[in-house]
């Protein structure tokens, strides 16, 4: 079966976390969506590693980091597809001071204070998200 469903491609470094959540999102806001990591290995998980055939799947591209991006680029063809760079990190060492008190959180109640809110607030410029237009 064939959907008009813009589709959507979301990775991060192991494909767990931000890609996961941000597929899940765009999905429940209509979008056909992927997620995958680019860097699985060094988390011991190489279940989700991006393929060229997830790249040429997707209309869009989104990564959360440029050190990522970058590494897209590289490795893979993208063509003229839209690659969009939210540049938001999980890490707790990269927290600005003024949140330094979710530090103290658990994983989970980190992920949904701090990590999925900064993705959302990243990715709210960008929708509705389109093909990018040819020419």
């Amino acid at each position: 079966m064939k959907t008009n469903k813009l589709k959507v491609l979301t990775i991060c470094s192991a494909g767990l976390n931000r890609s996961k959540y941000l597929a899940g999102y765009l999905r429940r806001k209509g979008y056909s969506t992927k997620f995958r990591g680019l860097e699985p290995e060094k988390y011991a998980h190489e279940i989700n590693t991006v393929q060229q055939k997830d790249i040429d799947w997707a209309d869009v591209i989104i990564t959360v980091r440029p050190r990522l991006k970058k590494l897209i680029k590289k490795k893979f063809k993208i063509g003229r597809k839209e690659l969009i760079l939210l540049d938001v990190s999980d890490s707790r060492r990269l927290l600005p001071k003024e949140y330094e008190h979710l530090k103290e959180l658990d994983y989970l109640a980190f992920q949904k204070k701090w990590t999925r809110p900064q993705l959302r607030k990243a990715l709210k410029p960008y929708l509705p998200l389109m093909k990018k237009k040819r020419g």
